[in-house]
């Protein structure tokens, strides 16, 4: 995503949340996993623990996150 993003430009990311119970389907991340795997190329502004919407019962726990590249 870098090489597409000028420098200051604006990454808006969904993944799954560490607070998903179970340990089946994708992986789930936390505010300090996200800020690990992109700091060489993106500052974290926000993290946003959420939900995905949908007609599963309880919704998924997401994390929206915010991040700046350098």
């Amino acid at each position: 995503m870098a090489r597409w993003l000028v420098s200051g430009g604006l990454l808006l990311l969904k993944t799954f949340s560490k607070l998903q119970p179970g340990d089946s389907g994708p992986h789930r991340f936390s505010p300090d996993e996200i800020r690990t795997t992109f700091a060489s190329r993106f500052e974290l502004l926000s993290a946003t623990e959420t939900e995905y919407q949908g007609t599963l019962d309880p919704l998924p726990k997401a994390l929206f996150s915010v991040l700046r590249r350098r």
